[in-house]
């Protein structure tokens, strides 16, 4: 069994739990399937299933680049019938990672040097000194020097190799200048079992460490070659609603400060031990006020509106929030199709009562473009929509 993974961030837990497949249906000519929030590519022999994104894969690649922090509308590669949507996440996200880390510079160590130098440079060699038979103008001298020929460079290099030389070439075609830099250090070659998966401790190139871990992946066939691996089986399974909501708190925090997503200030018992619970979205307003959201990558129903779990939900997490700050305003996040969005003119600004206490509860819909090129303009209206009353 070959299953791959990536996080985008710390803060977030993937719901362990959640099924991905619901079948429905009581014959095979009405046999119908449902994913949720599961997306990416299972393989099995040479039959490849891909879940594919409800609101477009389009959105699917705008949302990895913008977490990343890079938005290239221009050259977010093709997910063509030969490349699995799994696959095409792993490498992009990949690539998205090396640019991030290649914008500081290539990575380099110190590394120990011993030399026969006309000047003085780090320490002598006593006992080159000693040995030497007369003085030639030479002093044999120990240093360390800045070197950029290290494990984790050679790694890199070997994984750049391997890509451009794949199927997933058109994904990295706009990375020829990293490739060339990386191929110009001349590393050695690789043993992958001897690999020590060092962690790069110097803050300034920390990024580099995730780029190593899945630079190895790719080497060892354990993250772009879905499928391709000595098992019959293989998966990538990414759970979409997490980058949802890293994306929507991105675009926020330009505009807001939030409270951290794994802040555990409070906690509630569940029989055998406490649950830790926390919204999604905390802003702080300051002088101890807040707003409470929920981030939900679900289609909102216009007919019936918040399902009663979510509306039970947001009001267990105003409620226990209200015990330590002044709540001004909650509700939930849902995206929601450019085509649809002529619907959102029916919703009305509500208000939520909690212990004698009447706070502002709103809907707030994320605008999915048809064209992505327009998608940071909306991303910047959603951010000046959500703005306070003063």
């Amino acid at each position: 069994l070959n299953l791959s993974q990536i996080t985008f961030d710390e803060e977030y837990e993937a719901n362990q739990e959640q099924k991905i497949f619901d079948i429905g249906g009581d014959s095979f000519d009405n046999l119908k399937i449902f994913t949720g929030n599961i997306v990416g590519s299972i393989v099995y022999k040479s039959n490849n299933f891909n879940i594919n994104c409800r609101f477009g894969n389009e959105f699917l690649q705008y949302m990895i680049a913008n977490t990343s922090g890079f938005l290239e509308l221009e050259n977010l590669g093709s997910i063509n019938k030969n490349l699995g949507l799994g696959e095409w996440i792993l490498t992009y996200y990949w690539k998205l990672q090396l640019k991030k880390a290649f914008s500081l510079g290539i990575y380099k160590t110190y590394q120990k040097k011993k030399e026969s130098l006309t000047s003085i440079k780090g320490s002598i060699d006593i006992n080159s000194y000693i040995r030497k038979e007369y003085f030639d103008g030479k002093t044999v001298c120990n240093f360390k020097e800045h070197s950029y020929k290290n494990e984790l460079n050679s790694v890199i290099n070997n994984a750049l190799t391997k890509v451009f030389k794949s199927k997933y070439q058109p994904i990295v075609a706009d990375i020829y200048n990293i490739k060339n830099a990386f191929s110009s250090i001349n590393t050695k070659e690789l043993n992958l079992k001897s690999i020590k998966n060092k962690k790069v401790l110097n803050p300034y190139f920390k990024q580099y460490n995730q780029v190593f871990d899945l630079s190895l992946k790719i080497l060892k066939e354990e993250f772009a070659n879905v499928g391709e691996s000595k098992s019959d089986f293989s998966a990538f399974l990414f759970d979409i609603s997490l980058l949802f909501e890293h994306h929507i708190r991105k675009i926020l925090k330009q505009t807001y400060t939030l409270f951290p997503k794994n802040k555990k200030e409070f906690s509630i018992p569940n029989g055998i031990y406490e649950n830790n619970i926390y919204p999604d979205v905390i802003i702080d307003y300051g002088n101890n006020e807040i707003g409470v959201y929920d981030v939900k990558y679900k289609n909102y129903d216009f007919i019936n509106g918040v399902k009663r779990e979510d509306r039970f939900q947001i009001i267990t997490y105003v409620a226990t929030h209200l015990s330590k700050y002044k709540v001004i305003d909650c509700g939930i996040i849902y995206p929601l199709r450019e085509s649809d969005f002529e619907k959102s003119k029916s919703l009305k600004q509500q208000t939520l009562h909690i212990d004698k206490k009447e706070i502002l509860f709103n809907i707030k819909l994320y605008k999915v473009c048809k064209d992505f090129k327009n998608q940071p303009k909306i991303d910047e209206v959603f951010m000046n929509d959500n703005k306070p009353s003063p």
